[in-house]
């Protein structure tokens, strides 16, 4: 054998090594959850957005029948049972990160029909601005590659987006708008070419209202809400959830953890009406 052949025989043998490791855990498939029967069961939902989408929600009581039947994707690309979870919070605490994806998760169930099982994705970052969801950047990428691999376990049936803080109160508000309306058609394009009718889902929800106590008679965001609805009224298939009597955490514009719970089932109450709609 040649000198040049023997070279590209160990190119392509530390190739076919390495290339699995190069393309990282999200590009590799994830199984569904043992519980999962049929893959049209297994419904996944796609959480992306800044600092309100994460977050730890603390339940007083365990929803028997429901909490086995909801499941959160962690890091390591493995499915945990919201039950498992709440079970033991320390075996888990990267998968407790999932802001209004839990009750979301359990409101989505107690209005399923059949034997569904619900599958949370999410790949939000704390204090991320518009720009860095753009298609090409690499929280758009991860979510997407992410969401992908999920899918070949069951059916991507929605996302859920909660961004704005650190973009709100910008003088200019057209770019923002602009770059939401093009974050909608690339995921849906990306995620689901083939729902041209009747699109993905996609359910926004605008920034809390007053959301400083010792300044209650200005709502510094009213602004960039009304810049929401005008975008959200041009997008197909969508909704956008309201936050009027949602607190935060004291003076910061993170919720606290009964306005978490109920974000998440607002999201619900908006997704459960457009995957009716179908």
């Amino acid at each position: 054998m040649k000198k040049t052949s023997y070279f590209h025989f160990f190119t392509f043998l530390i190739g076919m090594f390495l290339l699995p490791a190069l393309m990282g855990q999200d590009s590799q498939e994830i199984k569904a959850p043992s519980k999962v029967k049929e893959k049209e069961d297994f419904h996944i939902y796609l959480l992306i957005g800044g600092s309100n989408m994460l977050g730890k929600a603390t339940f007083p009581k365990p929803d028997k029948g429901v909490d086995s039947e909801v499941f959160i994707l962690t890091s390591k690309n493995e499915w945990t049972s919201v039950e498992e979870i709440q079970k033991f919070p320390g075996r888990n605490p990267e998968a407790e990160n999932v802001g209004p994806g839990i009750p979301f998760g359990k409101a989505m169930m107690k209005v399923a029909r059949g034997h569904v099982i619900i599958g949370i994705v999410n790949c939000a970052s704390e204090d991320s601005s518009i720009s860095s969801w753009a298609k090409g950047q690499e929280l758009y990428d991860k979510a997407v590659q992410k969401a992908k691999a999920a899918q070949k376990a069951g059916v991507l049936k929605g996302i859920l987006w909660n961004q704005g803080e650190p973009d709100a109160l910008k003088k200019d508000l057209k770019d923002y708008a602009d770059s939401v309306s093009k974050i909608i058609e690339d995921l849906r394009k990306d995620l689901a070419p083939e729902l041209k009718i009747h699109p993905l889902p996609f359910v926004g929800s605008k920034l809390v209202s007053f959301p400083f106590p010792s300044d209650k008679d200005k709502d510094q965001f009213k602004e960039f809400n009304e810049t929401l609805e005008k975008v959200f009224l041009e997008v197909q298939r969508r909704g956008l959830v309201e936050t009027k009597g949602l607190k935060t955490k004291g003076e910061s514009v993170i919720y606290d953890n009964d306005s978490l719970i109920e974000l998440g089932r607002r999201y619900a109450g908006a997704m459960s009406y457009l995957n009716g709609k179908e």
